[in-house]
């Protein structure tokens, strides 16, 4: 019954994980794919919704802004970010070299990631279209799919194995800093702004006790961070084209 009842939960973001897996054999036609996979996802989430607990906003002004301060963190502490990933990486390899295990090094990360324009890649129709798919995929099915299985399902399955049983929002040290801490690491190089912003967005849940609260947060930050990308031409927030190198 728990199973049946978790589906719901896991099953969008399992589908956006797998599919995420299949593109990585194409990064370069990430924008091509994320139509699919944003529709994919939402025809997941319609077949589901009734299973659903309420994701009204419990309170959406206050929640917009949590979601600017989510955007406010993740730009602004991008270089710093970027910082501390080059300065593991390069004592990883340090440290494995040191016992001869230099076939274990990683490739060092740059400190101005490079961004994939979708307007430098295809025709100005075409591109206005992925771009516009990639806006209401981050900005609505994105934020839909990851509270529900971080803060809906795992923030609370780690509480009790029947986690419906537990209302939403509830505070337990190791279900709140083990869900950051997975939310942090699947977003990759980003983790260090994922991981400060998902403690933002589980503080918030805390407060209110509403999924949609903290959906409609996850939602602005992501349409700000889209329309910054847009604006200033920094795509690696986007999709980043993985160019290593090494600092001396």
């Amino acid at each position: 019954m728990t199973k049946s009842k978790a589906l719901p939960f896991i099953a969008p973001l399992f589908l956006f994980m797998t599919f995420l897996c299949v593109e990585g054999f194409y990064p370069d036609q990430h924008y091509v794919l994320y139509p699919i996979i944003t529709l994919l996802v939402a025809a997941v989430l319609a077949w589901f919704w009734r299973s659903l607990p309420s994701l009204t906003p419990a309170a959406p002004i206050i929640s917009a802004g949590v979601g600017i301060i989510g955007v406010v963190i993740w730009i602004g502490l991008d270089p710093l970010a970027m910082r501390l990933n080059v300065g593991l990486e390069q004592l990883f390899n340090s440290a494995v070299s040191s016992f001869g295990l230099e076939t274990w090094q990683t490739p060092v990360d740059s400190l101005a990631p490079v961004g994939r324009n979708p307007f430098l890649l295809y025709p100005p129709v075409w591109a206005w279209f992925l771009f516009g798919f990639r806006v209401v995929g981050i900005t609505l099915c994105v934020p839909i799919m990851e509270e529900l299985f971080w803060r809906g399902f795992l923030m609370r399955w780690l509480i009790e194995e029947d986690f419906i049983s537990v209302p939403l929002g509830t505070y337990q040290h190791f279900s709140f800093w083990i869900t950051t801490a997975f939310f942090a690491a699947v977003h990759g190089a980003e983790w260090p702004l994922a991981a400060l912003v998902g403690v933002l967005y589980g503080a918030w849940f805390v407060r209110t006790k509403s999924l949609g609260s903290i959906m409609l947060a996850h939602g602005v930050t992501n349409l700000l961070l889209a329309f910054y990308c847009l604006v200033t031409s920094d795509w690696h927030f986007l999709s980043t084209v993985v160019k290593p190198t090494v600092l001396k």
